[in-house]
C-alpha cells in the first residue's frame, strides 16, 4: 500500500534550505519497515526461521508522520528523508542539493539485531545499505543549535542522533568508516 496527499506550497521543504555543516541525524526505525523483504525470503527459503524473526517480521513500521509535522511546524529542520526502498545511501542523496555532500559516518549507526542476522547470511554491505534501513527509518537535515529541540519531539525509542554532517563538494554522498555489523 502508499498513501498520498497534499502539501501547502510554504510547508515544502526545499533542498535548497541545506547549508554547509548541518548535521544528519537518523530516527530509529521499528525494524525493517516494508523494504527488501524479496531478498529476505529468498534467505528465509535457506534458513530455518528463528523465533525472533517471526517476531521481527510482525513489528508495524514506524510511521514519523506526527514528530515530522511538528518538527515542520516548529521550523526545526531543512530537509529530512524516509529511508525506504534503496536504503539510507540511495534515500539521503534526494535530500541534498547539487553543491554539497552528505557525509555519513557508517559505525554510528545503531544497527538492530535483524540486520546484523541478515549481514551473516553473505549479504554484502553495501547490499545491506541499498536494501534495508539498516536501523535508520528516518534521516533529518538540520543546524547543530536545533539538534537538542528536535530530540525532545521523539520517544525514547526513536530518539535522534548523528550520523553525520554537510560539506561542500559535487559528491552528494560520502560514506565514512564501515558499520559495525
Amino acid at each position: 500500500g502508499f498513501s498520498l496527499g497534499i502539501v501547502s506550497r510554504k510547508k515544502i521543504l526545499n533542498k535548497n534550505n541545506v547549508k554547509e555543516k548541518d548535521v544528519i541525524l537518523a530516527i530509529p526505525s521499528s525494524g525493517l519497515h516494508s523494504n527488501g523483504f524479496s531478498l529476505l525470503r529468498r534467505i528465509l527459503k535457506n534458513y530455518k526461521i528463528e523465533k525472533f524473526i517471526k517476531k521481527e517480521l510482525l513489528i508495524p513500521t514506524k510511521i514519523y508522520t506526527k514528530e515530522i509535522l511538528t518538527l515542520t511546524d516548529k521550523k526545526l529542520i531543512h530537509a529530512c528523508a524516509n529511508i525506504t526502498g534503496g536504503g539510507l545511501i540511495g534515500n539521503i542523496v534526494r535530500s541534498i542539493p547539487n553543491n554539497l555532500t552528505a557525509n555519513i559516518d557508517l559505525s554510528k549507526i545503531k544497527v538492530q539485531k535483524i540486520f546484523k542476522w541478515l549481514r551473516r547470511k553473505n549479504i554484502s554491505d553495501f547490499e545491506m545499505l541499498k536494501t534495508f534501513n539498516c536501523g535508520v527509518g528516518f534521516c533529518l537535515i538540520t543546524n547543530r543549535s536545533k539538534v537538542d529541540k528536535i530530540k525532545k519531539i521523539f520517544s525514547k525509542n526513536f530518539k535522534p542522533y548523528e550520523i553525520g554532517y554537510i560539506s561542500s563538494s559535487s559528491k552528494k554522498l560520502n560514506l565514512i568508516s564501515k558499520v559495525k555489523w
